[in-house]
């Protein structure tokens, strides 16, 4: 396994409300699809290598069971 990067799921706002911060910790591969729950809401992001500021990277949301 891979060393635990800080990610945060870009655009969660449209299903979550306006000014909502999804930031987890994995330690999951470049390109991993991880499931996890948010809100009581099961969801799948996808991990990318894409750095932002203060050293987050971007998690990319994929599929939201509602």
């Amino acid at each position: 396994m891979d060393s635990p990067r800080t990610y945060l799921v870009i655009i969660p706002g449209a299903l979550f409300g306006p000014g909502r911060r999804i930031v987890f910790r994995s330690s999951r591969p470049v390109g991993s699809v991880v499931s996890g729950v948010v809100d009581g809401r099961p969801v799948r992001v996808l991990l990318t290598d894409t750095p932002l500021n203060g050293g987050l990277f971007v998690a990319e949301l994929q599929d939201l069971y509602l």
